[in-house]
């Protein structure tokens, strides 16, 4: 509104008074005009000061900068103006009527040209521009022309087809791949255009300026803009929210992470290979410490983990190696804590500029980068040479692969140099304008989001080719073929922009001859035929042929197509009817997706994974699971189990010894649980046993439970309160729940046969024989505890394996049953008996089921026993083979698989396998 005042020529006291003396007639009776003139005061009042502040600071408004060209002339002065637009009717961003007073007013100036259509002056122009320039000479010209372009448009389906003049596309992608298809299809004749003269005429740029990185780059065809581009899109301009989101944050776990694997800065000044391994060890060593964020937390864990010397558990070897990304993390964090530690936003911007010079050393003594545009566009839309580049400095080594390319490197450091020099205009604004100013980090960030989000980064993309221009630039050219596209309703034309501050009729009052009601309908009438006038002059842009096309899908919502397209009959350009391009294969997708596949198109890396990927399944064994022989270090019984319930599984975490993603943990992790709930009862039976207590009975029920709770409130004082209250409810038991200890000792005093002794956390360690089905046998090392063994009065034994909640299914399960052979093995001739197998049974502590016998109907004990051996003797085979399927025993397995980003299981196993 201010800039619109100055624009038809009005100052600010006039608006005041005009719209105040309006006003002040309807005040008595109309409660809204009463809102409008206290709007106006104020604006009047605001627009004032904002005027003042502008003289203080000696800068320049669009107003202060007409003043300066009128009263100081530059030198040399203007003596020839060719003006090449229209007036604000004729198009959007016309000349205003303070312009023409500013050209007709100009010192120096000898000779105004004004170049226009005949269609647009037709239209009105002509008259408007007698007003504004009077006495002005009309000279006309007619450039002879061989021919009218000609019009392509889609060949009708069938002999009775009705003719389109627009060819329609599912979305702005496709409207580009059709054009894609059309060049290429074009490029195989003698007679194809050059590409540079070849022109795509777009009404918003920027969905068209990303889209046509990936359809133009896939298909190969080289393509040029001009175009600036959204500085915040630039990787930099997120490094830095990265940082900001980090204090936000508090510095937890995975914002420390994102900010170190950042390749914007420079952490590490060694090994990179080593550094990303030291990060892969800090996450997990993080998240299995269940920090959760605070400088002083990681401050601790820091000076901890450095006192391990001699690291003897692998939690420990984490931590060591860890210790590198933990130091710089803690540097970091402390740096960035400085933004916390004053409320005022000048130095928080100062702490920020701080933290890009430490961790960005190309920063200082670096390219600076051309300067930043009043509007916040980089000045310049051709990027510097690339031989002109400087080498990336030695203490920017992870910066290295962002440097190592020319055409990335410059682009990276004219990029940096915007944002900095973005944040440093931030900082300087509220230093002269609001140097008081207070704020958090978030509301910092915010600022800097809407800063960099206002400007745009000019940098010209792509190779010498078909030229991406808007609907305004495009007339400065000269092409052979021209694509109008996205010719949709809501953008061809532009919508008139409205002030919603005051309604049309007050807004006329600004104007310098206020039009009457039937001049305003008039002006809005010429404003609509001066668009269908640019749209004609568009089609006859083109020296030989122009093509229309339009989209049904704009985020899934339908749009229709501009009205603007009824030029086109009306124009009667000779048409040329096009058939459907032939759907070759143009882009790289299409080169794998169809067949035959041609490989020899893609890049080399690419083409060599694809032939492995396109060989025959039947022939090929290592697509089904054959990694060749390996060695399993350690025989286990638990690893055996996760072979059986994925192989693939198995291959990532014991081959390929992939990690986990780590996860955030309040509390302990099930491990963690599961290890403290073992500890407590094999306290608890241990002293159950040394105090002379055999069976629990249900007449010693109660002083086992007491003797439980004594045990597990000293268990308990170890961990934090609030977790302490959560896990003695789980164990002894509230109003809805029994416990845990309930369960397992309701377990036991159910059963009648005396113990004798518990065998606790019981080693099964050393060389066994176990008998296949065809009588085979084979001696294994095997590496096992047992949960529990009950030795029982009648000579038999019950083996009993702890199930923190879910047990497995009895028919696949390996434990169990092997541990209780085993421990018949190993037990024979304890206490000079022979101990017979009795019972064996999963006891879940917060299962569905609290006992699951190792049963199955119509099978003995020592049937499963024996199935269970060949399970494990065809398992140790197939490890050793090699062989690693993606085949998992349960599908519900695959939604919780850690591993399903590099499983193939969608692609080995069939569509409904």
């Amino acid at each position: 509104l201010y800039d619109q005042i100055h624009r038809l020529g009005r100052t600010l006291e006039s608006f005041h008074r005009l719209f105040t003396e309006e006003l002040e007639r309807g005040v008595a009776s109309d409660r809204g005009a009463e809102r409008l003139l206290g709007q106006t005061a104020f604006l009047a009042a605001t627009f004032d000061g904002y005027r003042a502040r502008v003289l203080d600071s000696g800068a320049v408004d669009e107003p202060a900068l007409r003043r300066r060209l009128l009263d100081e002339p530059g030198a040399p002065p203007l003596a020839h103006v060719i003006v090449s637009i229209g007036d604000r009717v004729a198009e959007p961003d016309g000349l205003w009527p303070a312009d023409f007073d500013l050209l007709t007013r100009l010192e120096g100036v000898r000779t105004i040209d004004v170049v226009a259509t005949e269609a647009t002056l037709a239209v009105g122009l002509i008259e408007r521009l007698r007003a504004a320039l009077p006495g002005m000479d009309e000279v006309s010209h007619d450039p002879a022309r061989a021919s009218r372009p000609t019009l392509e448009v889609p060949r009708p389906s069938g002999a009775a087809g009705r003719p389109e003049l627009l060819f329609v596309s599912r979305d702005r992608e496709e409207e580009l791949a059709a054009i894609a298809r059309r060049l290429k299809h074009e490029a195989a004749k003698t007679a194809a255009p050059a590409l540079d003269r070849v022109a795509i005429v777009v009404r918003r740029p920027l969905p068209y300026l990303y889209l046509a990185r990936e359809t133009f780059g896939s298909a190969g065809i080289p393509f040029e803009t001009l175009d600036t581009l959204p500085l915040a899109a630039e990787p930099y301009a997120a490094a830095v929210d990265i940082a900001l989101n980090a204090v936000i944050a508090d510095f937890s776990r995975r914002a420390l992470i994102a900010l170190l694997r950042t390749p914007h800065f420079g952490y590490d000044p060694v090994d990179p290979s080593a550094w990303r391994t030291s990060i892969a060890d800090l996450d997990r060593a993080l998240a299995e410490a269940r920090y959760q964020g605070g400088l002083e937390r990681l401050d601790m864990l820091h000076r901890e983990w450095s006192s391990i010397d001699t690291p003897k558990r692998r939690e420990e070897r984490r931590r060591k190696n860890a210790l590198p990304a933990m130091g710089v993390a803690l540097a970091v964090a402390e740096r960035l804590s400085a933004l916390t530690a004053s409320s005022r936003v000048v130095e928080q911007i100062d702490a920020v500029l701080a933290f890009l010079r430490a961790y960005d050393g190309s920063l200082d003594g670096g390219p600076e980068g051309p300067p930043l545009s009043t509007d916040g566009a980089e000045s310049g839309a051709k990027a510097p040479p690339l031989r002109t580049v400087a080498p990336a400095p030695p203490s920017a080594a992870h910066n290295a692969p962002l440097l190592s390319d020319p055409a990335t490197s410059a682009r990276h450091q004219r990029v940096r140099a915007a944002v900095v020099g973005a944040i440093n205009a931030l900082g300087a604004a509220y230093r002269r304008h609001d140097p008081a100013a207070e704020g958090d980090v978030m509301a910092l960030a915010s600022a800097v989001r809407r800063w960099l989000g206002a400007r745009t980064f000019a940098l010209r993309t792509g190779s010498p080719g078909v030229q991406i221009v808007d609907a305004q630039a495009v007339r400065y050219g000269v092409f052979d073929s021209v694509y109008l596209v996205g010719v949709i309703h809501g953008e061809w034309p532009e919508p008139t922009m409205r002030t919603v501050l005051y309604p049309a009729s007050m807004m006329a009052l600004l104007d310098p001859s206020p039009p009457t009601p039937r001049e305003t309908i008039r002006r809005e009438r010429e404003a609509a035929q001066a668009a269908r006038a640019a749209f004609r002059d568009l089609l006859m842009l083109a020296q030989r042929r122009v093509r229309v096309s339009t989209f049904l899908l704009e985020h899934d919502a339908i749009v229709e197509p501009s009205t603007l397209v009824d030029e086109m009959a009306a124009m009667s350009l000779p048409a040329e009817p096009i058939d459907t391009v032939p759907t070759a294969r143009i882009f790289l997708h299409e080169a794998m997706t169809k067949h035959p596949a041609a490989l020899w198109a893609l890049p080399p890396l690419a083409s060599r994974w694809a032939h492995a990927r396109l060989e025959p399944r039947e022939e090929a064994a290592r697509f089904h699971g054959a990694a060749g022989p390996w060695i399993l270090p350690r025989v286990s019984v638990s690893r055996l189990e996760r072979y059986l319930d994925c192989p693939f599984r198995f291959f990532s975490s014991e081959v390929l010894r992939l990690d986990e993603q780590p996860e955030d943990e309040d509390t302990r992790t099930p491990l963690e649980r599961g290890r403290f709930l073992h500890e407590l009862f094999e306290a608890f039976f241990s002293e159950w046993q040394r105090r002379g207590h055999g069976r629990v009975t249900p007449t010693t029920l109660a002083s086992a439970r007491a003797l439980f709770e004594e045990l597990c409130e000293d268990a308990l004082s170890a961990l934090p309160p609030a977790e302490a209250a959560l896990e003695r409810a789980r164990l002894l038991g509230s109003a809805v729940s029994a416990g845990i200890a309930h369960r397992v000792l309701a377990m036991e005093a159910e059963r009648t046969v005396e113990v004798t002794e518990r065998l606790l956390e019981f080693p099964l360690q050393g060389d066994f024989t176990f008998r296949g089905a065809d009588d085979r046998t084979q001696t294994v090392t095997l590496s096992a505890i047992a949960d529990r063994i009950d030795l029982l009065a009648d000579g038999t034994m019950r083996v009993i394996d702890y199930k923190s909640k879910l047990t497995p299914d009895v028919k696949q399960a390996l434990q169990l049953p092997i541990y209780s052979l085993c421990s018949r093995d190993r037990l024979a001739g304890h206490q000079g008996r022979a101990w017979q197998l009795g019972e064996a049974l999963y006891l879940s502590f917060e299962g569905q089921r609290a006992v699951v016998p190792l049963r199955v109907r119509g099978t003995t004990l020592d049937e499963l026993i024996d199935a269970a051996e060949e399970r494990l003797l065809t398992t140790l085979d197939d490890i050793a083979a090699g062989t690693f399927p993606p085949r998992p025993a349960r599908k519900s397995l695959c939604s919780v698989c850690p591993y399903s980003a590099v499983c193939r299981l969608d692609w080995v196993e069939p569509a409904g396998g």
